[in-house]
């Protein structure tokens, strides 16, 4: 296993339905010339005189890029704490602090990985893949 990841579909990238993604609430997303799917949580942290803080966790499925090419994307965002980045085949997860973690976090994992930080991430594109023979009307 290699932090690379290696594609187990020998380049071809299976068929997703959108649809599934919608009801976890994903959106296309365009991260430079490619297509990705998106997901934006927004977490507050209260207490007893209220709201405290708000941040993001932004949730990204890359189902065509390699880790080498979306490591130029992976930046800090103003006001997000926590980016996940979900690539089809296998490696290593990578995790990427932003200064020391003050600017948040990235954490870069593999649909065939272990990591329980991907844990949702997985189960939720493995509803979505479809066989690349069966239609979708798209």
């Amino acid at each position: 296993m290699t932090g690379k990841g290696e594609n187990p579909w020998d380049l071809q990238v299976p068929v997703i339905d959108e649809d599934v993604l919608r009801k976890f609430y994903y959106e296309r997303y365009n991260l430079g010339t490619h297509c990705i799917y998106r997901r934006v949580l927004i977490m507050q942290k209260s207490g007893i005189l209220g709201n405290i803080a708000d941040y993001k966790l932004l949730d990204f499925i890359v189902p065509d890029l390699t880790m080498e090419t979306l490591m130029p994307f992976v930046k800090p965002v103003p006001d997000v704490m926590t980016q996940r980045f979900l690539l089809f085949g296998k490696g290593s997860m990578l995790r990427k602090s932003f200064a020391f973690g003050l600017k948040g976090w990235a954490y870069v994992g593999f649909l065939l990985g272990e990591e329980k930080i991907f844990e949702d991430m997985r189960r939720e594109l493995r509803e979505a893949i479809r066989p690349s023979g069966e239609g979708l009307g798209k």
